[in-house]
């Protein structure tokens, strides 16, 4: 039966149309559905976020030319209502006989500051540690909220005011978010020597809004938390993990070396105006 996409159609312009349909966002949650496993955008497209795998089961050269977008284009990714809260329900989707696992290149954990809970995030971390994938090659850690001030102001940047203090006050309890806990899931899963996920390449990814803010808004920051302990804090963050540490899109640390000084830069250019 003749098919225009395959007959009228330069293989680069299907190709363009494959990732619209299988990678529009560039990356995929998984979710359950009736028939069973399905994946999702992220974020989530309107009307339907749900990712059309139909396309693969059109015909067999559509097959073979598609099959490599949907993991070579997205990034695996467990948002933290859903894989910190139920690990579980996502855990399902590591299993080595599951169709997702086989393929994956990258995977990412994402979640804020109020959804640490290190005993269940070791549910999910030593599975994914031990996952049969012989593709995946990266994990990444996506983490929202450490103080972000474009979007919450001053009582949540307390949160990263907690975590610079956490070693000079060890026994000084805090309500809510216990930044040991944050330290300790990431050395958890890069430490050098027991390290559930020390085999594979690490990224972690800290959105703190800073890098977006106005110099006014900079030199409040500043007038709280010093540079110095910053970077110490970044420093620390780096060290429980290791691999590669970027913050607000910036790489600043890369396998144990600081590649930037980021706050004294910061503090500096918020003195210009």
């Amino acid at each position: 039966m003749p098919c225009k996409l395959l007959d009228d159609l330069p293989r680069e312009i299907r190709a363009q149309i494959y990732g619209y349909i299988l990678a529009p966002t560039g990356r995929v949650t998984p979710r359950r559905s009736r028939t069973g496993a399905t994946l999702c955008s992220v974020p989530p497209l309107f009307p339907n976020a749900e990712i059309n795998l139909n396309l693969l089961q059109t015909c067999r050269q559509i097959y073979q030319e598609s099959k490599d977008v949907l993991w070579k284009d997205n990034i695996l990714c467990f948002l933290a209502r859903r894989s910190i809260f139920d690990p579980k329900e996502d855990v399902v989707f590591l299993q080595s006989d599951c169709t997702f696992a086989r393929h994956v290149r990258i995977v990412e954990l994402r979640f804020t500051p109020f959804h640490f809970d290190l005993a269940k995030v070791v549910t999910f971390l030593q599975p994914l540690g031990e996952w049969k994938s012989g593709a995946l090659r990266e994990v990444r850690f996506h983490i929202s909220g450490v103080g972000t001030m474009t979007m919450f102001g001053e009582s949540v940047s307390m949160i990263w005011q907690r975590a610079m203090r956490r070693r000079r006050y060890p026994h000084l309890k805090f309500r809510g978010f216990n930044p040991t806990s944050l330290f300790g899931i990431l050395a958890l899963a890069g430490n050098e020597e027991n390290g559930h996920l020390r085999h594979l390449k690490r990224r972690l990814d800290i959105e703190l809004g800073i890098r977006l803010s106005s110099n006014k808004a900079r030199r409040e920051w500043f007038s709280v938390h010093k540079p110095e302990d910053c970077e110490e804090t970044l420093q620390e963050l780096h060290q429980s993990l290791g691999g590669d540490l970027y913050m607000d899109g910036v790489l600043c640390y890369k396998d144990g070396i600081r590649l930037r000084e980021t706050f004294a830069g910061l503090e500096a250019e918020s003195q210009e105006d």
